[in-house]
């Protein structure tokens, strides 16, 4: 019998194209059964153990799940894919589904025409001359929203609950778009709200000593002083001219915020209230580190008022004034956490810590968990702070649900902050006209026409998932033009404004975007190289 021939580990023009469209085919088809209000679910088997397969509704987590495909060329196209959906899920929140939908589409029938003789290169300009119309369209097509009711509106589809999606409606309208929302594993299985009165941050205090019992978990001051520095007090003598100031102004509590204190220190602050100079007084660590952390330090001198000393500054902590001192109504402070209310900072100064913040967002580019320190930040400054616990009857069930809650939350801060678009697909059908007008030849003008196909596919995709025939409603829904959409729930024609079926205009922008760069990588790549590790040693 003849040895079967080994596997190429390269594959060149049309078969390496090909490749590509049959795995991003594969990863696109596991997840266009997830898209719209009636979604379809995935049963993904579990590497470890023999329990049931997970039963998955939620496109980011079936991609994540999806690590290998048994074809080395293929499995390239799926990660392209997979890679694209986590990018829009990082930058959206929501739209992965809607994404990879485009990029099947338009892959699909732009490798038909490559594969015919058609200009790869042209047919790239065309695509990205209309993609840059179509943005300009969904742009034109937005509006603002305010209310909880229309924030829920928007992640009503991704959350696929009403009481969840009105619950984040309530909290990003309580906290604000800038405010800061932490979503946590929470106990039980019920998921709900806390909201955060002040500023809190999570590092505790550095010894129980300073607390007021022995068996407390806590302590609270009343109108403290706040004493702020990146430089860590290692000795009585730096503490010394803060007390001394505190006490010569009649000031009885005092929060020292620092990277560290030492025993002395504490020891310091323990004699003196003991002795009955001090009502109260604790330290605690200063949060993050690094740059961030001086950023944290510098922002909770502006909402007390104080100022931050630092090292860099040539600031000294023997130098201490009570003008350095900032003031704050509480403070408290327990074992993993402190935090101050009412601090007593110019709010003009504070809005300045914001509108800072805020330009640092816009340049930080991609890292996203610098972009979430930044934007904690901004919410801090603000003043307005909530927490999301999430709770579900099992762990994968907690993990999934949490994976979305994060994604509505950061869905629902986008269309606060850029506005909203008729959603069931319906703005990128409307987007359609804009295509059409402009005026190009060639191959170019297939690559507009090719970008207009798939600018129609989520929606025939939610229609299809819903169980009815796409095309007629396709059709129905650009000659009735926007706002005007087949809403598969209610299972009639409604006005997307009045009926509250909305996208965020970041998502749905992100999502193009994103599809549209992907399929134009996969088009213009000639060639597939399958690496294979090298041979190991065999020691003797």
């Amino acid at each position: 019998m003849k040895a079967d021939s080994p596997r190429p580990r390269i594959l060149y023009d049309a078969a390496a194209r090909v490749a590509l469209l049959r795995g991003m085919d594969a990863m696109s088809g596991l997840l266009r059964p997830t898209l719209g209000p009636a979604a379809r679910t995935v049963a993904i088997g579990r590497l470890v153990g023999s329990g049931p397969p997970e039963i998955l509704d939620d496109a980011a987590t079936i991609a994540r799940r999806t690590i290998q495909l048994a074809d080395p060329f293929e499995d390239m196209g799926a990660m392209i894919v997979r890679h694209l959906v986590w990018r829009v899920f990082e930058h959206a929140g929501d739209g992965t589904a809607t994404a990879a939908v485009i990029a099947q589409a338009l892959m699909r029938e732009a490798e038909r025409y490559i594969a015919a003789g058609g200009d790869v290169q042209a047919v790239r300009r065309g695509i990205e001359t209309g993609l840059a119309a179509a943005v300009v369209e969904l742009e034109r097509q937005a509006r603002p929203i305010e209310l909880p009711g229309e924030i829920a509106a928007v992640v009503a589809g991704s959350l696929r609950s009403e009481r969840l999606a009105n619950m984040v409606g309530e909290i990003v309208d309580a906290v604000g778009p800038d405010g800061a929302i932490l979503v946590e594993d929470g106990q039980g299985t019920e998921t709900g709200c806390e909201y955060l009165d002040g500023v809190r941050w999570n590092e505790g205090y550095v010894s129980h000593f300073l607390l007021d019992q022995r068996d407390a978990t806590s302590v609270r001051l009343v109108n403290p002083r706040v004493l702020v520095s990146d430089m860590s007090f290692d000795r009585a003598e730096h503490l010394l001219p803060a007390l001394e100031a505190c006490v010569q102004a009649g000031e009885r509590s005092l929060l020292i915020v620092a990277p560290e204190v030492r025993d002395s220190a504490i020891g310091l602050l323990v004699v003196n209230r003991e002795r009955g100079m001090l009502d109260g007084a604790v330290a605690v660590r200063a949060p993050s580190f690094g740059e961030q952390r001086t950023r944290i330090l510098e922002d909770l001198a502006a909402i007390t008022g104080g100022r931050c000393l630092r090292r860099e500054a040539g600031d000294r902590l023997t130098d201490v004034t009570i003008g350095d001192l900032g003031k704050a109504r509480l403070a408290w402070a327990t074992r993993f956490a402190f935090g101050i209310l009412g601090g007593q900072g110019n709010r003009s100064a504070i809005r300045q810590r914001i509108a800072d913040a805020r330009a640092e967002l816009s340049a930080v580019g991609d890292d996203e968990y610098i972009r979430g320190k930044i934007r904690e930040r901004i919410g801090k400054l603000a003043g307005a702070a909530a927490t999301i616990r999430v709770g579900a009857p099992t762990q994968s069930e907690q993990e999934d649900l949490k994976l979305r809650m994060e994604a509505a939350v950061a869905a629902a801060r986008s269309a606060m902050q850029e506005g909203v678009v008729p959603g069931g697909g319906c703005a990128l059908v409307a987007s359609i006209p804009a295509l059409e007008a402009l005026d190009v030849a060639g191959d170019e003008a297939v690559g507009i026409r090719l970008l207009t196909g798939a600018l129609a596919e989520p929606m025939r995709a939610i229609v299809s998932n819903a169980g009815f025939e796409p095309g007629p409603i396709v059709y129905e829904a650009r000659r009735r033009g926007p706002p005007w959409l087949f809403d598969v729930v209610r299972r009639e024609w409604v006005d997307a404004w009045c009926g509250g079926v909305l996208d965020a205009l970041p998502v749905v922008r992100t999502a193009l975007q994103t599809s549209v760069s992907a399929v134009l990588t996969a088009l213009t790549a000639d060639v597939l190289v399958r690496r294979t590790r090298p041979p190991q040693a065999i020691n003797p």
